[in-house]
């Protein structure tokens, strides 16, 4: 009888484990990484763990017994249960174009095709250079000349993805939902406004002194600031000086489309 018991407490346990490991590894596979002349633990772990501080169990996974250890050239494994969620990937790279995986704060580095972006990663563009990144579950965007983009990430399960625009320019394709909803499913957050997107293909310019130009070439765009929403329909656009309420929106000569390079 408590034989039987325990057998039925160890598969209990076990079923209640199953989901929450599946979850883990849902979308998210191990990968190896190579350490680069420069690169510290600190950064490694900054650039790859989903906890920065969980550096001892990426170097017991890989059974390295000390820190100093870690020199150029050695691989490194990191596990499915310690990597950064993956919000994107880069699918067209041209010009000048680099990225930063530890929120501005390590160095930058050339940005490549089929890069991974997590929570938190920049990308800067420079003279001619621009990229198109997909972002999962909402679609496309393309970061224009001279401008600085964080990936935020979702904030909390399910919810919008949220990305930054700190200077310049992005053009956007969201994917419609289906059946069509009035959440936002993509937020897009300037130094001088909010734009929250349903569906819709649209762009966010910003001058010299960080206002905001947004405007919706399809769809709808609900754009915020100071306490005030606009909302946009295609063909619309408004103007958002920082620190002021969105302007009435009015209309733009043509609403182009956005191609896939």
């Amino acid at each position: 009888m408590r034989k039987s018991i325990r057998t039925s407490l160890v598969l209990i346990i076990m079923i209640c484990q199953f989901p929450l490991m599946a979850e883990a590894d849902a979308g998210l596979e191990p990968i190896t990484i190579t350490v680069q002349k420069g690169e510290t633990l600190s950064l490694i772990s900054e650039r790859h763990l989903s906890d920065p501080k969980r550096w001892p169990e990426l170097l017991k996974y890989n059974k390295i017994p000390n820190p100093d250890l870690i020199k150029p050239g050695l691989s490194l494994v990191v596990p499915v249960f310690l990597r950064k969620a993956v919000v994107g990937v880069t699918e067209f790279v041209i010009g000048q174009v680099e990225w930063n995986g530890t929120g501005g704060k390590g160095p930058w580095v050339p940005l490549k095709l089929g890069q991974e972006l997590h929570p938190n990663d920049q990308i800067k563009t420079s003279g001619k250079g621009k990229t198109d990144i997909h972002i999962n579950q909402v679609g496309m965007v393309r970061i224009l000349n001279n401008s600085h983009f964080e990936v935020k990430g979702e904030d909390k399960k399910g919810g919008p993805v949220t990305v930054a625009l700190f200077k310049g320019s992005l053009d956007a394709k969201v994917t419609k939902s289906d059946p069509p909803s009035a959440n936002h499913k993509f937020n897009i957050v300037s130094p001088s406004s909010t734009a929250g997107v349903r569906g819709t293909e649209f762009r966010v310019e910003l001058d010299e002194k960080l206002s905001s130009t947004i405007s919706c070439f399809e769809g709808v765009v609900d754009v915020n600031a100071q306490g005030k929403t606009v909302e946009l329909t295609q063909g619309m656009a408004t103007f958002v000086e920082k620190g002021k309420s969105p302007v009435q929106p009015y209309k733009i000569p043509e609403a182009p489309r956005i191609k896939e390079e």
